[in-house]
């Protein structure tokens, strides 16, 4: 994911800067929360200071989001799991846009980041890009 953001200074002349910011992972865990929270009340308007109950929340809805995540990848992979020797068919669009469909036996599964892939005859294949399942002897069950 690449994100670029361009700031232009108060004072209208025409100085610029860009970021680029490349990053594959979303999470926030405990640790990115706490150092958010102490540059929070470094910085805070001493006049206004924000409630104790509303850092609390948040501290709930990252928990929450978190637990989330940790569910849905440990339902897919127990979903690609059960996938292990069985006939797959998948599509995959290559780097100029071109969307090819093939077949292959899922010999077994790999989680990266939150991601669950599966191995189809040696090839990497993400989960959600199978769109047919069958018994190695057998090629009719649909996804």
């Amino acid at each position: 994911m690449s994100t670029s953001v361009s700031v232009d200074s108060l004072n209208s002349s025409t100085t610029s800067t860009t970021t680029t910011t490349s990053t594959s992972n979303t999470t926030i865990d405990f640790e990115d929360f706490i150092s958010l929270l102490v540059t929070e009340l470094q910085n805070q308007d001493p006049t206004d200071p924000v409630e104790t109950s509303e850092y609390m929340s948040q501290l709930i809805g990252i928990e929450s989001l978190e637990q989330l995540n940790n569910t849905y990848t440990l339902n897919a992979t127990s979903q690609a799991i059960s996938l292990i020797g069985k006939e797959v068919a998948y599509q995959t669009t290559d780097s100029s846009g071109n969307t090819t469909s093939a077949t292959g036996t899922v010999d077994s599964v790999v989680a990266v980041s939150g991601s669950v892939y599966l191995i189809v005859d040696g090839t990497q294949v993400d989960l959600s890009s199978v769109y047919q399942v069958a018994d190695a002897s057998d090629s009719t069950t649909t996804a």
